[in-house]
C-alpha cells in the first residue's frame, strides 16, 4: 500500500474527530445548527477516493453564502483540523433538508 494511500486512510479514521472540529465551528458561528455525516463515511464504505461528507443545517434565515469558508477557517485556527482534512461540508437550509436526509440512509448526528 502506498504511503499516501495509509496517510489518506488515516485522515478518514479520524473522522469522528475532524467532524467534531467542524461541528464546534459551526455552532460558534451559528448555535441553531444541526450537524451529521453523511455518505460513505457515515454508512461505514470509505474507500481510498472518500472524503468526509458534513452535513450542516442552518435556519432558513441564515445566509449561506461565505459560511463554508468561516466554518472551515475557525475549524482549522481554532480547533486543530488539519488543513488537508479530506472534508466536504454540504450547507443547507431547514427547507432543504428532505433532499438530503433519507431514512434508508444512515446519518450520525455530531454534537460537540
Amino acid at each position: 500500500m502506498s504511503s499516501w494511500v495509509k496517510y489518506h486512510f488515516e485522515h478518514l479514521r479520524r473522522w469522528r474527530e475532524y467532524a467534531i472540529s467542524i461541528a464546534r465551528a459551526t455552532r460558534e458561528l451559528i448555535p441553531e445548527s444541526k450537524i451529521y455525516v453523511i455518505g460513505g463515511v457515515a454508512e461505514e464504505r470509505t474507500t481510498i477516493f472518500s472524503d468526509i461528507d458534513i452535513l450542516i443545517i442552518v435556519p432558513d434565515n441564515i445566509e449561506k453564502k461565505n459560511q463554508y469558508v468561516k466554518i472551515l477557517t475557525k475549524a482549522i485556527d481554532e480547533y486543530n483540523l488539519p488543513i488537508d482534512a479530506p472534508v466536504e461540508l454540504h450547507i443547507i437550509h431547514e427547507k432543504e433538508v428532505k433532499g438530503y436526509l433519507k431514512p434508508q440512509r444512515k446519518t450520525i448526528e455530531i454534537k460537540p
